[in-house]
């Protein structure tokens, strides 16, 4: 039996917001274009991970940019534990504008792309536009290996839950029931992960709101 609650889950959740931490997927000119949510457990611990592919360009230019929050009773994790991966790596980025074609290494596999073909997604935003194009493809490449995640979470914890959909609080946005911003304690997404963690049950999470695990959802083209 576990010896953590579901309701100290969400109010760690809800500490990592109000310190800004929590993974708001409206963030300014931090642009999220798919994510994962994965959950591990034991009784005396959980660690709850979510991964957002972004373009971040001013901190990464073009480069796709892999970000991991992570939340956990552990004292190393704590309300928020975030670190960034580059599982893409841009061979001319100095050039590409005056050659046309983009070089690329994803995981080592190396590949070439005409940049007229990348679509139009966002004006101005080219790297966006690149990551929008790679996604069909190369998603689960771009995302966290094994070995990627258990560099956070160690072995004795059990995978217990992963989504690639859900529906993910906007916490930038405001609740006028409640008179204040959204937190993640708000959403029956995080109330059942939550669960899930406490007892070890997957069958608990049953999707009752509308899944918004998609950058159209979020960003304005």
């Amino acid at each position: 039996m576990a010896i953590y609650t579901v309701d100290e889950i969400l109010k760690c959740l809800d500490k990592a917001h109000s310190n800004l931490d929590f993974p708001g997927f409206s963030k300014v000119n931090i642009y999220m274009v798919s994510a994962r949510l994965t959950g591990f457990r034991n009784d005396h611990y959980w660690i709850l991970l979510f991964e957002e592919l972004v373009n971040w360009y001013g901190y990464a230019g073009i480069q796709p940019v892999l970000a991991i929050s992570a939340f956990s009773n552990r004292s190393d994790i704590g309300n928020g534990l975030f670190t960034t991966l580059y599982p893409v790596e841009i061979e001319n980025e100095d050039n590409y504008e005056d050659t046309k074609i983009l070089y690329l290494k994803i995981r080592g596999e190396s590949l070439s792309i005409e940049t007229e073909l990348i679509q139009q997604y966002h004006h101005w935003n080219f790297g966006f536009n690149l990551l929008v194009h790679l996604l069909p493809k190369y998603r689960s490449q771009m995302l966290a290996t094994e070995d990627e995640l258990r560099s956070i979470v160690s072995h004795e914890l059990l995978q217990i839950i992963q989504l690639d959909n859900w529906h993910h609080p906007d916490v930038y946005g405001w609740n006028f029931e409640a008179n204040r911003h959204f937190q993640p304690s708000d959403a029956k997404s995080m109330q059942m992960v939550a669960k899930v963690l406490v007892t070890g049950d997957p069958n608990l999470y049953k999707p009752c709101e509308e899944s918004n695990v998609d950058w159209q959802k979020w960003i304005k083209a």
